[in-house]
């Protein structure tokens, strides 16, 4: 049999990817407070860190502190009730963090205890002020 011949079709345009701004980044970028600047772009590499982490357990306490993140923005949370989902988090965290080898338990504390108190003690308080 001979071997068959390559049909020329022309390649069809791929619809480029379009990087989706999250609600979480729209918020973020409202925030101007130079002070904060840095806090905002740690918050916003731990976030992508942990999204990225192969641990589910990352992957949902970032989706969990992003929402509440911009339940605040919207003013329909307030620092109390922030700091009430941070502790509860947190304790968690340090269960999770607990079960993790030794050389993993401080990447672990890094993307779940950090990441939350540098969101509560840092970003919440400028975006509550910002919603005023």
């Amino acid at each position: 049999m001979p071997p068959r011949k390559k049909q020329n079709k022309p390649a069809k345009p791929r619809p480029k990817k379009e990087k989706k701004s999250s609600e979480l980044d729209s918020v973020l970028d409202q925030v101007s407070d130079s002070t904060v600047a840095d806090a905002k772009k740690e918050l916003q590499n731990l976030l992508a860190d942990a999204k990225g982490n192969s641990a589910t357990f990352f992957q949902q306490n970032a989706q969990k502190l992003e929402e509440r993140l911009v339940l605040v923005s919207k003013g329909e949370l307030d620092q109390d009730d922030f700091n009430f989902f941070v502790e509860n988090q947190k304790r968690a965290a340090q269960i999770f963090i607990d079960s993790q080898p030794p050389q993993a338990q401080e990447r672990a504390e890094k993307l779940t205890i950090h990441l939350l108190e540098v969101a509560a003690t840092k970003i919440v308080p400028v975006l509550i002020a910002a919603a005023l």
